[in-house]
């Protein structure tokens, strides 16, 4: 009986840490360290304020661009700037230009506005005046840019909450890539599940009179959780 409390409470806390992955990856504000992250991280509040923050994992960077809009600036404010940090307002109230530095000591910089009347944003963002895509990270789902110079729709965030989570960077490309290699993660599965019920059959089933019948309807499980594995790729790409 008291395997089976065990073994019970293995699966409770490996679904618990599966729901706070995924709660926590669909907050609202990206997840990052100061001090640790490096790039930059962009995203929405509830009052529709657009945040751009900048980290490095402790050592000297600068960050330099601009953030440009078809509409007006109605309001903004830095967070943990320096003296020799700055920022203008040009265009009319359209434009942000903002030069940086960051050290061992100064974890991250923020620029938060809120654009008025606009239908997108575009961005010029730079790290020790070099273009690194990869460190660019919008959305909750941190997705990265395509291009140096690029824009983000109005809209854009709030589509990307109604998004199901598994149609969503990183997770997307991640289920692309078991699609496009079904059969090797089918058969991955398939062995990995036969590993727990051989280890259940020696540790669970031994001494149990209906073990055969046990690991029967285990075996059939499994085959159904592949199966089921299989359709979910299959809807998901």
């Amino acid at each position: 009986m008291y395997k089976y409390i065990k073994i019970f409470k293995l699966i409770l806390i490996f679904l618990l840490l599966f729901l706070i992955v995924i709660i926590g990856v669909g907050c609202n504000r990206i997840f990052f360290i100061p001090g640790a992250s490096y790039g930059y991280y962009i995203w929405e509040d509830k009052d529709n304020n657009i945040h751009i923050v900048w980290s490095i994992d402790r050592k000297d960077a600068s960050f330099n661009g601009w953030i440009a809009m078809d509409g007006e600036i109605r309001d903004y404010k830095t967070l943990d700037w320096e003296e020799n940090d700055n920022i203008k307002i040009l265009e009319n109230n359209s434009k942000i230009e903002f030069n940086a530095t960051l050290s061992e000591d100064d974890y991250s910089d923020e620029i938060i506005f809120t654009p008025i009347d606009y239908s997108y944003l575009e961005f010029d963002l730079k790290i020790n005046d070099n273009y690194e895509l990869s460190r660019i990270n919008i959305g909750e789902f941190v997705n990265n840019p395509n291009n140096n110079i690029f824009r983000i729709e109005k809209n854009y965030f709030s589509q990307l909450k109604e998004k199901p989570w598994y149609k969503i960077h990183p997770f997307s490309e991640f289920f692309k890539k078991l699609y496009v290699n079904k059969i090797f993660t089918l058969v991955y599965v398939f062995i990995l599940g036969a590993i727990i019920i051989e280890v259940l059959r020696i540790g669970v089933f031994y001494n149990n009179k209906r073990k055969t019948i046990y690991l029967i309807i285990s075996y059939i499980i499994l085959i159904f959780v592949d199966f089921g594995i299989y359709l979910f790729l299959k809807k998901v790409v």
